[in-house]
């Protein structure tokens, strides 16, 4: 089951679903689209004593931003940074560009 499917059902159960029904396509970034993400970005992000971070994660790449959209991905990592738990900029970029990613490869989205 892809990550997103688990996040969409955690969050389902967490919210009193009796099922959980896929909507592949729609447009993001409602407030329901942010408590999934910010579900999937607790449930990657663990800490092994020093910066969570995604244990997957093996390549380590520089990714250039446009200053507005670096200053987006700083104002929604601050509103998705809860409980003690910060979460980066980048943290959030890599997990937005695997995410699409992987629409892309499930057909999803066609570039």
């Amino acid at each position: 089951m892809p990550q997103s499917d688990k996040t969409a059902t955690s969050l389902g159960q967490a919210l009193g679903a009796n099922r959980v029904i896929p909507l592949p396509g729609l447009p993001s970034g409602g407030p329901l689209d942010l408590l999934q993400l910010r579900a999937e970005v607790a449930t990657r992000l663990q800490s092994s004593g020093g910066r969570p971070t995604d244990p997957s994660w093996t390549v380590q790449r520089l990714v250039p931003f446009g200053e507005d959209r670096w200053k987006q991905l700083e104002k929604l990592a601050e509103n998705l940074s809860h409980g003690g738990r910060h979460v980066s900029p980048g943290q959030l970029a890599a997990i937005l560009i695997e995410r699409t990613l992987n629409q892309i490869a499930e057909g999803d989205v066609h570039p």
